[in-house]
C-alpha cells in the first residue's frame, strides 16, 4: 500500500477511476478496476497534549525564537502553517489579534486573538521585521525548517509530540477554561 491519509487515497483512487473510465469509453479495457480498491479507513491516534510541566519548560527557554514559537501555537491553536504566514500587515497587535488561516472554509481569514500571556512573546519575536517567524536573513521560515526546529526541539526535551499536539493543547486549555465550544471551532478554523 501507498503511505498516505485515507483522504488522499481516496484522490488517488478517484483519479484512478477516471483514467479507467476513460479507457472504457475507449475500448482500451473492457472493465474499471479503479472501482474495486479498499481504502482502510485507519486513522492513528498520535500525540498528546502538552502537560502544564512541558509548557513550563518552554516558558523557561521563551528567549529562544523556537520555544517561542511553540507557545504562541499553543496560546492560539493555530497551524505552523498559518503561525508562518503571519506579517505585520495580517497582525493587528493593539487590538490583541491576527487575521489568518488555512485549509478549510471555516479556517481561512479567521480572527485569531493573542493571547495575554503571549502577547509580549509576539510583539518582541515580530520586532520591527516583516515575517512574524522567520529565517536569519528575514525571509519567511519555510515550513520544512520550521518542523525541523520542532523536531529538534522534542527531541532536545524527550518529547514525544506532533505539530498538531500544540492545537490539541490549545483546544483543551480553551475547553477546561470553559470556552463554548463555538467559540473554540471558530477561534482554531473547525467547521
Amino acid at each position: 500500500g501507498i503511505d498516505l491519509k485515507p483522504s488522499s487515497k481516496n484522490k488517488v483512487k478517484s483519479t484512478m477511476g477516471m483514467v479507467f473510465e476513460y479507457a472504457t469509453q475507449n475500448d482500451i479495457v473492457n472493465k474499471n478496476y479503479a472501482k474495486f480498491i479498499k481504502i482502510e479507513e485507519k486513522i492513528e491516534k498520535t500525540g498528546s497534549v502538552f502537560t502544564e510541566e512541558e509548557i513550563k519548560t518552554l516558558w523557561k527557554h521563551s528567549d529562544e525564537p523556537f520555544a517561542r514559537m511553540l507557545l504562541i501555537l499553543i496560546y492560539t491553536g493555530m497551524r505552523i502553517g498559518e503561525l508562518l504566514q503571519m506579517t505585520t500587515s495580517t497582525m493587528f497587535l493593539e487590538s490583541g489579534y491576527m487575521v489568518g488561516g488555512l485549509k478549510t472554509e471555516a479556517g481561512k481569514d479567521r480572527v485569531i486573538p493573542i493571547h495575554n500571556a503571549v502577547m509580549p512573546l509576539v510583539v518582541e519575536q515580530l520586532g520591527r521585521a516583516k515575517w512574524l517567524m522567520r529565517n536569519s536573513h528575514g525571509n519567511k521560515l519555510t515550513y520544512q525548517t520550521a518542523l525541523r526546529h520542532f523536531d529538534a526541539l522534542m527531541e532536545k526535551y524527550g518529547w514525544e509530540h506532533k505539530p498538531h499536539d500544540t492545537r490539541k493543547t490549545a483546544v483543551s486549555i480553551m475547553h477546561g477554561a470553559g470556552i463554548p465550544i463555538e467559540t473554540v471551532r471558530i477561534i482554531v478554523g473547525h467547521s
